[in-house]
């Protein structure tokens, strides 16, 4: 039988020109598929792996692109924080030490006239990263001049934090005023350089001088009484006044007319009127510099203009300079 199906076999291929192609066909696909799997599979699956891998590590490296840009960030971050932190640490000590400090303590005192009665520099403590260094100031002058020092001194570089301020008046002394300071000040534990930054440090404003003094009682502006709350440099000498064989002043100040006569107390330092004439008045201040009180004259001057002379509703004699009606077409000066 199989004999006769090899037989039949051969004669349709040797009738039928198609299933010949396609017999060859047939055997081309399967010399193929055995040669992939003999051959071709593994070298295939190779080469799909490593491209997986090579996928996964490019993916990888742009990830860690990424981290790096950020790493970079966060380094200059902390380079930028570590110059901050340097710059605030040398700030501490401002890279003086406590003789330093002293020498300027006394410097600004005495060229603001004030009085040092006591500086004690307490045992330093030490804290994490810093000593923090207690000093103990007893100090006495006028309030306007503490004023001005206390803010001067502690805006410098370095870092003073007052902890504790007592003010009080001074008995026996008028118009003195004792302060008592608990000063802290500080060390950065080691010597700093100095920081670049301070290149950029805006010059500092220069502080207007207050002559407002709490510790004055409180007296209204009467006659010529009031101007003991008043700047010279903000008087004007407008003319003078004679009557009886005594001279008075008129003085102007932010648009009102004072009357003021020899004694009368003027400006913010003590100042008594001591003499006056036609063109001038003398004051004598009292300036309290060096832990004791001296005395300086200072003048209030008419500049010269047109002279005439009125007389008041008693008759009096009055020398004034100006062409108006009222004594106050002039201007006046302050010097000292």
């Amino acid at each position: 039988m199989s004999r006769l199906w090899v037989q039949d076999w051969q004669g349709l291929a040797a009738r039928s020109r198609m299933f010949r192609c396609l017999t060859a066909i047939g055997l081309v696909f399967l010399v193929a598929f055995v040669g992939y799997f003999a051959r071709l599979r593994t070298p295939l699956l190779s080469y799909s792996e490593a491209f997986q891998q090579q996928l996964q590590l490019q993916s990888a490296l742009a990830q860690r692109g990424a981290q790096l840009v950020e790493l970079e960030r966060e380094q200059q971050a902390l380079e930028r924080a570590r110059t901050g932190l340097q710059t605030m640490r040398w700030r501490l000590a401002a890279g003086e030490g406590m003789s330093e400090l002293l020498d300027q303590l006394a410097l600004s005192g005495h060229e603001h006239g004030l009085s040092f009665e006591r500086i004690e520099v307490h045992e330093a403590q030490q804290a994490s990263g810093y000593r923090l260094q207690p000093l103990e100031v007893s100090v006495q002058g006028r309030y306007p001049a503490l004023r001005l020092w206390l803010e001067q001194w502690l805006e410098q570089l370095r870092l003073l934090n007052v902890v504790r301020l007592r003010l009080a008046l001074q008995e026996g002394d008028v118009g003195v005023v004792s302060a008592q300071l608990l000063i802290h000040a500080y060390q950065p534990g080691e010597e700093l350089p100095v920081p670049v930054a301070l290149a950029d440090e805006p010059a500092r404003v220069a502080l207007s001088k207050s002559g407002f003094d709490p510790f004055h009682a409180w007296m209204s502006a009467a006659d010529g009484r009031g101007l003991r709350h008043v700047p010279l440099a903000q008087l004007e000498m407008v003319g003078s006044l004679s009557q009886a064989g005594r001279r008075h002043a008129l003085l102007r100040s932010a648009g009102r007319l004072y009357r003021v006569g020899e004694g009368d107390r003027v400006g913010l330092d003590e100042g008594v009127v001591v003499t006056i004439d036609a063109e001038r008045v003398e004051v004598s201040e009292r300036m309290y510099v060096g832990g004791r009180w001296q005395s300086r004259p200072r003048y209030l001057v008419l500049k010269k203009r047109e002279q005439g002379e009125v007389r008041d509703e008693t008759e009096a004699m009055v020398e004034r300079h100006g062409s108006g009606e009222h004594p106050g077409g002039a201007g006046s000066g302050v010097s000292g």
